[in-house]
């Protein structure tokens, strides 16, 4: 409190207590006095407080602070102070939450915030029209009652939310969405819902036009590369048009590959469905063919290739399609490293019991920025020697829809002058059951 305060409460008491005294000491009844002075300041006193205490009680609005109580005069213009901080920065939050609502409302995508065991809390209005969620009456319920699909119901239970969950429309009338959700605060989290129905048609139109296109290029392409070979046994011909039958009948094979492995893609790309159990396939000895017919190749100069067979173990799957897998990964390899490169392919059991096929290289490694686009259709590292070497960029986009055909993965390990190494893991119930140790 400060000087001028109490010197106000000092000037108060004197007011009181002077008259008081000077009276006492006329009359001689200076003790009767002096007890009526203390009379009139406690009854001064506790008027102050009550009304101190009806202004507190009544909100302590600014407008209604009481005056000239005293010592308390300068916690109430304190109070006040911190009553116009109050109201300013609650008008300042006011604000920012209107604003915040407009933002959220304003946004084509659902979004919706929940605690983390599901309880919605708030959500906007795309969330009503694309979930069905009303933001009025659904407070307070949790997310998987009324997003009734099994694999968000899976999705959320597992709590692994580093990936967005795809989900497609079980009818014309279901959207196709796109659903991630974000932790976030304490104990918080937000789901973020787009409709993809569009974007999906869109590459459904451009999967069907590839595949319709590849389908119409295979016949001519295998006429004209008929024709080429026809001319290229030709011993008549000068050395000039060889060149250039020559040239010729290899990018006409170049372009029969691009359509093979367009038609491949395209129909991994039209399933989603699991592949069963429907075929045995010994990998063992399906490796040492293809070491073998890698070796035969034109890409391969000079390299050392190893085999590690730690297992025989065999793989339930399509016999076709693994048989891709391991064609290019090993091909891939002979391709993009260098002449006398060491390649070593491995087949053996995890610590899971599931199955690893492994193809590693000592070439000049990948940088860590080309890895996560690597098995996209089309990305290639370094353009130039890719079509140097015939390859289509289509190789790797392949094995990772094959491997999720066999509930598979795929892992590239690559480190820059070192080399690298494409892991295809199978789990446990792929293995056939008459696989043992080599």
């Amino acid at each position: 409190m400060s000087f001028n305060a109490w010197l106000s409460e000092l000037n108060r008491i004197l007011l009181v207590f002077i008259p008081c005294v000077l009276i006492g000491l006329v009359t001689g009844h200076l003790q009767f006095f002096f007890i009526l002075g203390l009379i009139i300041y406690g009854l001064w006193t506790a008027r102050q407080l009550v009304t101190l205490k009806q202004w507190l009680d009544g909100g302590a609005l600014v407008d209604e602070a009481p005056e000239y109580l005293g010592i308390a005069d300068q916690h109430i213009s304190s109070i006040v102070d911190l009553q116009k901080d109050y109201q300013a920065n609650k008008s300042k939050l006011e604000d920012l939450i209107t604003h915040y609502k407009e933002m959220i409302s304003a946004l084509p995508d659902a979004v919706v915030i929940m605690a983390s065991s599901g309880e919605i809390k708030s959500a906007n209005q795309a969330a009503h029209d694309l979930l069905q969620i009303d933001p009025s009456r659904d407070i307070n319920t949790r997310i998987t009652q009324l997003v009734r699909r099994p694999a968000f119901t899976d999705y959320f239970s597992a709590g692994n939310f580093q990936q967005p969950l795809e989900i497609r429309g079980s009818s014309d009338h279901e959207p196709e969405l796109s659903l991630r959700i974000i932790p976030f605060g304490e104990s918080k989290l937000v789901l973020i819902a787009q409709d993809m129905s569009q974007s999906a048609r869109i590459y459904e139109m451009r999967r069907s036009f590839i595949s319709n296109a590849s389908h119409e290029l295979r016949t001519p392409l295998t006429v004209i590369l008929g024709y080429l070979e026809s001319l290229s046994m030709n011993q008549e011909l000068p050395d000039e048009c060889n060149a250039a039958i020559n040239s010729a009948e290899i990018q006409a094979k170049r372009m029969k590959q691009l359509v093979e492995d367009l038609l491949t893609l395209s129909r991994l790309e039209s399933t989603t469905s699991v592949v069963k159990d429907s075929e045995v396939i010994p990998v063992a000895s399906l490796i040492v063919d293809i070491v073998e017919e890698s070796k035969l190749s034109t890409w391969f100069t000079n390299h050392e290739i190893s085999t590690q067979l730690e297992t025989n173990a065999m793989l339930k799957g399509d016999l076709q399609e693994i048989h891709s897998v391991i064609s290019n990964l090993i091909n891939n390899a002979v391709k993009h490293t260098d002449a006398g490169s060491m390649i070593k392919v491995v087949w053996k059991k995890d610590d899971n019991d599931g199955l690893q096929f492994i193809v590693e290289d000592n070439g000049q490694g990948i940088a860590p920025e080309h890895l996560e686009r690597l098995t996209e259709r089309f990305y290639r590292v370094d353009a130039g020697r890719s079509r140097e070497k015939g390859g289509t960029g289509l190789g790797l986009s392949i094995v990772k829809h094959i491997l999720g055909r066999h509930e598979g993965t795929l892992e590239i390990d690559s480190k820059i002058g070192l080399g690298s190494a494409f892991i295809c893991s199978f789990p446990t119930h792929r293995v056939a059951k008459n696989e043992s140790n080599i």
